[in-house]
């Protein structure tokens, strides 16, 4: 076995894909995608592989079992819920606005009133300044706007009075995640994909259902692959002698992963 295809038979041993096992092996970034998928073709390095994992503990009857297990995993056992403030537009009756909107400005002005009055300016005196500056400009501003939106809406009313605009409406909703904690609680690391942190906290991936079936099917024999093996430039291959891992017994597979292990040093 060359070098190279020992180490990417030791990648694909530690969970590597065939491009990252690749480019551990040594083939360039630009090439990696393409050798990997060659070198799997390749019968002693599937057979280097199939012992490395048989040597490992994971057998075909282990595997099938472990997809089984993520088939029958309900992603609901481990997900809680977050109230989220989401904003929808609805059609609401111009006239139902415009109340609101009065109400919104009386309240604002009532506001306004009660602000203790500019401190007023004294000849020969340095200004005095105005504690309650910003929140007096504040609702200056928000009694503006009122007054202008309320113009519009009753301009709108007076032409027809059952105009309907539209507007923003803000409400809780429950949002999904999954949960790292019921994860821990209920011992299904082995179906996180991904843990990232993000602004609003840990984001929690599951293993893909889709991954899953992929897995199922290749092991239970219901998807194959076609591939035409030929040796170096389109040549034939060229006859050598390798390891099947489907015949050796326990010590000799535990020797040849030895010879495997032992070549990558």
């Amino acid at each position: 076995m060359l070098p190279q295809e020992r180490r990417f038979v030791m990648a694909k041993l530690d969970f590597k894909n065939n491009t990252e096992a690749a480019k551990d092996a040594g083939y360039s970034e630009r090439t990696a995608k393409e050798q990997g998928s060659r070198l799997l073709t390749r019968v002693h390095v599937s057979e280097a592989i199939r012992a490395g994992w048989i040597a490992r503990g994971y057998t075909r009857e282990s595997l099938q079992a472990a997809i089984h297990e993520m088939l029958e995993f309900d992603p609901g056992e481990v997900t809680s819920y977050v109230n989220e403030k989401v904003t929808d537009w609805e059609e609401v009756l111009a006239s139902t606005v415009l109340a609101d909107v009065r109400a919104e400005l009386e309240a604002a002005e009532d506001m306004l009133r009660a602000l203790p009055p500019v401190p007023k300016k004294k000849r020969g005196q340095p200004d005095e300044p105005d504690p309650y500056e910003v929140e007096r400009a504040t609702l200056e501003r928000e009694v503006a706007q009122l007054r202008r939106r309320e113009t519009t809406l009753a301009i709108q009313v007076r032409k027809n009075p059952d105009v309907t605009v539209l507007e923003p409406r803000t409400r809780l909703k429950p949002t999904p995640y999954i949960d790292l904690d019921k994860v821990q609680r209920a011992g299904k690391h082995k179906f996180i994909s991904a843990v990232k942190t993000t602004a609003h906290g840990r984001n929690v991936e599951l293993i893909s259902l889709l991954d899953v079936v992929k897995l199922a099917g290749s092991s239970l024999g219901l998807f194959s692959e076609h591939h035409i093996h030929t040796g170096p430039d389109g040549g034939p291959i060229q006859n050598q002698t390798t390891f099947n891992a489907d015949k050796a017994t326990g010590e000799q597979i535990a020797q040849e992963y030895a010879k495997l292990l032992e070549q990558v040093k």
